[in-house]
């Protein structure tokens, strides 16, 4: 595949697929620890944990506080405190509360000085590494987590770190780590979600936090490698993201200038006159800036066989991102997956963090 034209990646759909959709309204938080009990864990291993200073702290040995009762969907909030050498976590859908490991749980990582920067604070260890790992030594913090079927989502004080889906772990109990270091935990929380609730959070976007964007696409679009070239001659890897339904076709197109610059408009521009030669423009809006130099354009063109093709492009964090829709003429869909757009990082995270539209920042589920 050559890949000469440009597609239209533009403004975001704002009413579509927030983090949080579901709230687990009508689900009791339950209380594992309010930092002056440890009634609902049992101790494995030889870490020393202990009550103190209102809160659950350990401080040698290694081991865990795991909670008696199992959880499969739920959303959980903890505090921590860790000191400059905290080697510490939360595990989750732990198989055998007798053997807590990576292996056999999923593990959210406190560890910000882990060497291995995949599994720094933040990280779904093996699964998925943060998208940055946030600075949590010596002040208190906030951790977390929702697990929601397959679909894991990790944030530290508000910020998403990480998100994926994982089918490996359904069920189980959850565990506190002390590996080293200090760590102090206080006010550790589980809302479970109900069956509504793991309705009410389902999003009919497309999320690909890999090649970091979010679509409305009608479906579920096939990915080809292929190629694209520059005003320049340039060649370069590019992934089009396609489906075709209704007497439709959707696609989304990202070019990979790893190499190159991180947002250019002549860039934009030319994509965006590689769609204008498809037919008669019927407008064309340049210089639309998603946040701060982030350079984009939409372009509605009348094909000569009797198709509306509405694109866009945008350039940021060194990718072209370019969308198609050619549908028949008059077909409201294509200006839907056109507008719905929205660019993401590998945490799901909406870029667009500036819009004066955006009451807060945006995330996405990744897939």
């Amino acid at each position: 595949m050559n890949i000469r034209s440009a597609i239209t990646f533009g403004a975001i759909l704002s009413a579509t697929a927030l983090s949080g959709a579901a709230q687990g309204q009508g689900s009791a938080a339950i209380m594992l620890t309010d930092g002056t009990k440890m009634d609902n864990f049992n101790k494995v291993g030889d870490a020393n944990w202990r009550v103190a200073e209102r809160a659950i702290v350990a401080n040698e040995g290694r081991g865990f506080l795991v909670s008696k009762q199992s959880f499969d969907n739920f959303r959980l909030r903890a505090e921590f405190y860790p000191d400059e050498e905290t080697d510490s976590g939360i595990f989750i859908r732990c198989d055998d509360p007798q053997q807590i490991s990576a292996r056999s749980c999923y593990e959210i990582n406190i560890y910000d000085t882990n060497t291995n920067r995949n599994n720094a604070t933040g990280a779904i260890v093996n699964v998925v590494p943060p998208e940055r790992s946030p600075q949590t030594e010596l002040k208190w913090n906030v951790l977390e987590i929702e697990a929601r079927g397959p679909q894991l989502n990790v944030s530290i004080n508000g910020e998403r770190t990480a998100s994926v889906q994982d089918t490996k772990h359904a069920l189980g109990p959850i565990a506190l780590q002390f590996a080293k270091g200090v760590v102090y935990f206080r006010k550790v929380e589980v809302t479970p979600l109900s069956a509504a609730d793991l309705e009410a959070a389902k999003s009919p976007l497309y999320v690909n936090c890999k090649d970091g964007f979010a679509i409305l696409f009608p479906g579920e679009p096939q990915m080809r490698e292929g190629r694209f070239t520059d005003g320049n001659g340039s060649s370069l890897p590019a992934h089009e993201y396609s489906l075709e339904k209704g007497g439709g076709r959707y696609s989304v197109t990202v070019v990979d200038y790893t190499s190159g610059p991180r947002a250019d408009k002549a860039i934009v521009n030319y994509a965006l006159d590689g769609l204008a030669k498809k037919g008669e423009v019927r407008n064309r809006a340049n210089g639309i800036e998603v946040g701060i130099s982030r350079p984009g354009g939409q372009i509605n063109v009348a094909e000569p066989n009797g198709r509306q093709l509405r694109g866009s492009a945008y350039m940021m964090q060194h990718r072209l991102y370019i969308t198609q829709a050619d549908v028949p003429m008059g077909d409201i869909s294509a200006l839907q997956f056109e507008q719905s757009i929205a660019v993401t990082n590998r945490a799901g995270t909406d870029l667009d963090r500036v819009s004066p539209n955006n009451a807060e920042i945006r995330t996405y589920d990744c897939r």
